[in-house]
């Protein structure tokens, strides 16, 4: 696990300030090519699809005070989703 860790903190630090021509972070790419091509399986508007995803990304990590390594995101990111998955168990049970 050690050496996942250090690989991911190398590959931060190598490609974190990285931009593209139109000065998009390679995040920033991602999300576009996520919400196009949700956009077009969906047939709804591309606008509509990435203020969506923006809106659920905002509350999904509206909680995080972490340092903001990747590291440090993973973790947030799997506590999270097992926090989410007991809640709505117990709300299931109800």
């Amino acid at each position: 696990m050690r050496a996942v860790v250090r690989r991911l903190l190398v590959l931060e630090e190598r490609h974190s300030a990285e931009r593209n021509k139109l000065g998009l972070t390679p995040a920033e790419v991602g999300r576009e090519r996520i919400c196009r091509w949700r956009a077009a399986e969906t047939s709804r508007p591309y606008e509509e699809v990435l203020r969506e995803h923006i809106a659920k990304s905002d509350a999904f990590w509206k909680n995080y005070d972490g340092d903001g390594s990747v590291v440090d995101r993973l973790r947030y990111h799997f506590r999270r989703a097992a926090v989410d998955a007991r809640a709505q168990a117990a709300t299931s049970k109800v």
